[in-house]
């Protein structure tokens, strides 16, 4: 069985007049926070044996591309709450992190939703 994909979004959305450089250096803290939060997620997802796996998005936030591959839930950095175009994906299924959740890469949000979409079926 194929695991359920999590992405991970650290950049806005591409907009007219971004510059392509932007979120380029490790996003909000430019410490490449990004790939702590994963590693610590991925670590829980694997001890509790959850069917799931979180990956760094690599589309630049493009929401058509993540959907194409197969994103069941979408988990944003702080800061991208109004800078993320969703385009029909289900907003239950996007996580948007406060600051301190992120800096301390608490995965308690995640999981709860993940527990939650798992109890729908």
């Amino acid at each position: 069985m194929e695991k359920k994909k999590i992405y991970f979004i650290y950049m806005p959305s591409p907009t007219l007049g971004r510059s392509p450089m932007q979120g380029i250096g490790g996003g909000l803290f430019a410490y490449y926070r990004e790939d702590k939060y994963l590693a610590a997620l991925n670590i829980h997802l694997n001890r509790n044996n959850y069917n799931w796996v979180a990956e760094r998005d690599d589309t630049e936030s493009d929401i058509e591309q993540l959907i194409k591959q197969s994103a069941t839930l979408l988990v944003c950095a702080p800061g991208l709450r109004f800078q993320f175009y969703r385009n029909g994906f289900n907003k239950k299924n996007i996580i948007y992190l406060s600051t301190m959740e992120y800096m301390n890469n608490d995965v308690k949000p995640v999981i709860k939703r993940i527990k939650e979409i798992e109890s729908e079926k």
